[in-house]
């Protein structure tokens, strides 16, 4: 990952170093401090996220076990002071993150779409979520003009079903959380969106809604 602090504020980085240290050197050492600093907090986020779905696999085979194990206890491992972390923890960091993100569990793809809409693209766009969360897909399912039924009795979703209570699935990847819940179903907590998200943690599985993803929500 390659981390590039904006021309504006490195300037004002230096200006505001120069003023205080009288020297470039203190100004670069700003510069490199607060390079770090971003590169750890991406890092960071990216491996937490990562481990969302990765600790959710049973039975991980030994390559995942271990890295796993090692990400969760190098996240517990923060630097004596967070705005100057050593470049050998960063350097630590982005290696683990590396390795982490060509670690893989099952996934399936879910949607909603108008009677005959076109699917591929959505599927296209939900794949790219998958694997941005840890998932590699190997299942598509979805359902045409059906968005005011009930999800359980949609047909493409209760091929999502004997998937999850397969446990054939870690990871299950939709358009938005609006197309699991139908007009008649909203504000039911049972049949609501944490509700599902309930019922498919219990069989140990991450939902990641592609809208909120992409918009930065931690989801």
């Amino acid at each position: 990952m390659k981390v590039e602090l904006p021309l504006a504020q490195a300037t004002a980085l230096l200006d505001q170093s120069s003023k205080g240290a009288g020297n470039s050197n203190a100004a670069l050492n700003l510069i490199i401090d607060r390079l770090r600093t971003d590169a750890m907090q991406a890092d960071r986020h990216r491996i937490e996220s990562l481990l969302r779905t990765l600790e959710l696999r049973l039975d991980p085979p030994p390559e995942l076990a271990t890295a796993v194990a090692q990400a969760r206890q190098l996240l517990e491992m923060e630097p004596v002071d967070h705005t100057r972390p050593s470049s050998s923890y960063v350097r630590i960091l982005r290696g683990l993150a590396t390795r982490v993100e060509t670690l893989r569990v099952s996934a399936a793809t879910y949607a909603s779409a108008p009677e005959g809409a076109d699917v591929a693209p959505v599927h296209e766009r939900l794949g790219r979520t998958a694997e941005a969360h840890g998932g590699n897909v190997c299942w598509f399912h979805h359902d045409r003009g059906l968005s005011d039924w009930p999800l359980w009795d949609r047909p493409g979703w209760q091929r999502i079903q004997r998937l999850v209570q397969g446990r054939w699935i870690t990871l299950l990847t939709v358009d938005s959380a609006a197309d699991l819940v139908p007009p008649m179903c909203v504000g039911e907590p049972q049949w609501g969106r944490r509700g599902l998200e309930t019922w498919l943690y219990g069989w140990g599985i991450r939902l990641v809604c592609r809208a909120e993803a992409e918009a930065g929500a931690p989801r």
